[in-house]
């Protein structure tokens, strides 16, 4: 008799562990992932060290292919942030924010962004450099194909963006930033860091957590 008492204990516990685990998967896969942006683009929207979640529902590319054909498809609108799977690198995520939308003609003079011949409203971005680059300052009219959109970091010198590698496609967009759920200010971030540079990461984050949180960020909203 208490041997079958403890059988249908552990069942139970795994039971639990099971769907939390299913649980968790459900949501970091499909619902809300943690994101992370590595580098300057979206700044002073989005900081280097700003951790948020990303809203991945509504968007096909997260299901199998399968799938997407019957799921309906989400307006993208001109202004928000969304993530997306690189054009050149296709195992990178890149978070930028939608200017040109699907048919309409884009261009670039002397850094103001023309939407049809009229020149777009943008209090988001920023620019730090007095110096005009005429690749990333200037760009002649180009009409965005269908299904395609014109990507732009809001730190405008300082970002890789549909001005150097083109549209992103609608297929490659994953989600929308929800909130910063946390904020480091970690310094630079360093690409390819061998396993000794990772250990010492964590070991700064775990020393100066408290000092680093930008803990007014926390809950801010990405928009």
């Amino acid at each position: 008799m208490e041997s079958r008492k403890s059988d249908s204990r552990t069942w139970s516990g795994f039971k639990s562990i099971a769907s939390t685990l299913l649980f968790v998967w459900l949501i970091t896969h499909h619902i809300a992932q943690a994101t992370v942006v590595p580098t300057e683009s979206m700044s002073p929207t989005i900081l280097v060290g700003d951790h948020f979640f990303l809203d991945k529902v509504a968007f096909p590319a997260n299901y199998p292919q399968a799938l997407q054909k019957f799921l309906p498809t989400r307006t993208i609108k001109r202004g928000e942030i969304v993530a997306f799977w690189s054009p050149v690198t296709p195992d990178l995520r890149l978070v930028k924010r939608v200017i040109g939308l699907p048919g309409e003609t884009i261009e670039l003079r002397n850094r103001i962004v023309y939407i049809n011949g009229r020149k777009l409203d943008e209090p988001y971005a920023v620019y730090t450099d007095s110096q005009n680059i005429p690749r990333r300052d200037d760009m002649t009219a180009m009409t965005i194909p269908a299904d395609a959109f014109f990507m732009m970091g809001d730190n405008r010198d300082n970002s890789n963006d549909s001005r150097f590698w083109g549209v992103a496609q609608r297929e490659a967009i994953i989600g929308t930033p929800l909130f910063v759920y946390w904020s480091y200010d970690g310094g630079p971030y360093r690409a390819n860091m061998t396993w000794v540079d990772l250990g010492k990461s964590y070991a700064s984050v775990a020393t100066h957590f408290f000092s680093n949180t930008r803990w007014l960020r926390t809950g801010t909203l990405v928009k």
